[in-house]
């Protein structure tokens, strides 16, 4: 089975060559600290998409379920 074959259209866009260049120039370690930065900003979209949907829930109920979801993402 491709394992592109379940990425919507635009995911399987080829990437552009200055950003393979630019990915592949990057250390290991800034790779990484991107992937945090990616997954914190992904933590707090959901807290504020939870808290329209949910205001009387605590800042500490919101931080919890936008983490069970992203740790879920995709499963």
């Amino acid at each position: 089975m491709d394992p592109q074959s379940s990425l919507s259209e635009d995911a399987r866009d080829p990437i552009h060559p200055v950003q393979l260049e630019a990915l592949r120039r990057m250390s290991a370690a800034r790779k990484l600290q991107m992937v945090c930065e990616l997954y914190h900003a992904g933590i707090h979209l959901r807290v504020a998409g939870l808290r329209l949907h949910h205001p009387d829930w605590t800042d500490a109920q919101l931080e919890f379920e936008a983490r069970r979801a992203l740790r879920h993402a995709g499963t």
